[in-house]
C-alpha cells in the first residue's frame, strides 16, 4: 500500500507527532489538516486515498464532515476512519453505522491504526478496481445508489458511452485512451456539480462507460452540456492532421482502409416520471435499447425514454453538433445559464503561438489529473505570463458568442 495518500485530520499535536512519522515510514504520503477548512482544501487539491479524522475537529463536528463527504459522489468512495473518545461510541453508534468505514478510540494505538488503514485501503481498491483510473464510484456503488433511487421516488438514469473509442485507442495508444477517459470523467463530474442537484450521482462502470443519476427536470440540460463540452474538448486529443480531417484512416479486418469519425458520445436516459421502473434489470434493458439506437446515429446524441405504460415507443431525441448555433431552437423550453461556445483556452494558446501541441498535451494531462485550472497550469509551466493570459482571456470574453 506504499505511495497511497492519507489525509490525517487531527488538531492534537501530540497525536500528530506520534502517528504521522510512523505512517510516513511505511511509505504513505501523509497530509495533515488541523481544522475543517484545511481538511476540505487538502481533499480538493490532493485527492486522498483515505482519511483519518478526529471526531472533535475544530470548525465542525467530525461526524458531520463525514456525512458531507459520503453524500458527495466525488468523495463518497474515500474510506474514513474516525478517532473518538470512548464516551462518544455509544452516543454516535447510528452515525458510525451510516457514514463511517471504521473507528478507533483515542489515543489510537499506532500498530492498530496501521492495520485498520491497510484493511480499509484493500477493501476500497477491490471495490473500485474497474475505475481506478478516474476514482469515481464503481459497479457495486452504482448498483446500490440506483437501487435506492428506484425505491425512493422520481429519478433520471443516464448511461454514457464514447463512440469510436476503440479506434482512437488503437490509433493513439492506451496512454492517450486513458487521457480521453479522464477527460470525460472530469466533464461529467464538473457539469453535475455545477448544474445538477445536491444528491446527484456520477459513476464509472469501467472502460469508456459512465452513468449519472439526476432528475427529469435536469436531465436534458445536463446531457446537452456534457455533449457540448465533450465535442469542444475531445478533438484536442487528436493530432492536428486528424483534427483537420475530422476522421481517422484505419485498416479494417480485411486490410482495407476506411474512414472512422472522431470520437463522439451517446447518452441514453431513462426516467420513471411516467412509467415505474421495477428493478435494475429493467432499467438496464431500456437503457441498452436506447443506446443501441443512438449508436446507429452519427455524432454526439442523447435520447430520453419517456414511455408510459400505455405509450410504449414514445421518445424524444436531441441531436447536438460541435459548436451549437446561437440561434438554437427556443422550443427546448429549457431554463439554462449562458453558455460560452467559442474556442477553448488550449486552442487559443496554440493559435497565438504561446505553446506547442506537446506542451498543450502535457498541460491538459495535469489539468485532468489535478482538476487545477488550465490557465494556472500553463503559468506554472512558464509558458505564458499572468498578464498575457489575462489579456488573452479578456479578448476571448469580448468576442465570445452567447447562447
Amino acid at each position: 500500500m506504499a505511495n497511497k495518500k492519507i489525509l490525517f485530520a487531527e488538531h492534537e499535536s501530540l497525536i500528530v507527532e506520534i502517528i504521522v512519522p510512523i505512517l510516513r515510514s511505511k511509505g504513505y504520503e501523509v497530509n495533515v489538516a488541523t481544522d475543517k477548512d484545511s481538511l476540505l482544501r487538502i481533499i480538493s487539491e490532493n485527492h486522498p486515498d483515505l482519511i483519518v479524522i478526529d471526531a472533535n475537529l475544530p470548525g465542525q463536528d467530525g461526524f458531520q464532515i463525514c456525512k458531507i463527504l459520503k453524500a458527495d459522489f466525488a468523495t463518497s468512495y474515500i474510506p474514513i476512519i474516525i478517532l473518538m473518545d470512548k464516551i462518544q461510541v455509544r452516543k454516535k453508534i447510528l452515525e458510525i453505522e451510516r457514514g463511517i468505514d471504521d473507528y478507533l478510540i483515542k489515543p489510537p494505538d499506532p500498530i492498530n491504526l496501521e492495520i485498520r488503514i491497510e484493511m480499509a485501503l484493500r477493501r476500497t481498491e477491490h471495490q473500485i478496481r474497474a475505475n481506478a483510473l478516474t476514482k469515481l464510484p464503481g459497479g457495486r456503488e452504482i448498483e446500490r445508489v440506483t437501487t435506492d433511487k428506484i425505491c425512493s421516488g422520481i429519478f433520471s438514469f443516464a448511461y454514457i458511452d464514447i463512440d469510436n473509442f476503440k479506434y482512437f485507442n488503437d490509433a493513439y495508444g492506451y496512454f492517450k485512451g486513458d487521457a480521453a477517459i479522464i477527460q470525460l470523467a472530469h466533464i461529467i463530474s464538473t457539469v453535475i456539480k455545477e448544474f445538477g442537484n445536491k444528491d446527484d450521482f456520477v459513476g464509472h462502470i469501467g472502460g469508456d462507460d459512465f452513468v449519472f443519476i439526476s432528475t427529469p427536470q435536469k436531465e436534458k440540460f445536463i446531457a446537452s452540456k456534457i455533449i457540448n463540452d465533450f465535442d469542444r474538448l475531445m478533438a484536442f486529443h487528436y493530432n492536428e492532421e486528424d483534427r483537420a480531417k475530422k476522421f481517422l484512416m484505419l485498416k479494417d479486418r480485411a486490410g482495407k482502409l476506411k474512414d472512422v469519425p472522431l470520437m463522439s458520445i451517446s447518452i441514453a436516459i431513462v426516467n420513471n416520471k411516467k412509467r415505474a421502473i421495477q428493478n435494475i434489470i429493467e432499467l438496464t434493458e431500456i437503457s441498452s435499447e436506447i443506446k443501441k439506437y443512438l449508436k446507429s446515429l452519427s455524432g454526439s446524441n442523447f435520447l430520453i425514454n419517456r414511455r408510459s405504460t400505455k405509450q410504449v415507443g414514445r421518445a424524444i431525441k436531441s441531436n447536438h453538433k460541435l459548436f451549437l448555433s446561437s440561434t438554437a431552437s427556443s422550443s427546448d423550453n429549457l431554463e439554462r445559464p449562458n453558455l460560452i461556445l467559442d474556442k477553448p483556452l488550449g486552442q487559443l494558446l496554440l493559435d497565438k503561438g504561446f505553446i506547442t501541441e506537446q506542451q498543450l498535451n502535457d498541460a491538459l494531462r495535469k489539468h485532468w489529473l489535478t482538476t487545477q485550472r488550465l490557465g494556472q497550469i500553463v503559468i506554472n509551466m512558464g509558458l505564458i505570463s499572468q498578464e498575457d493570459l489575462e489579456e488573452l482571456l479578456e479578448r476571448k470574453q469580448k468576442s465570445s458568442p452567447i447562447l
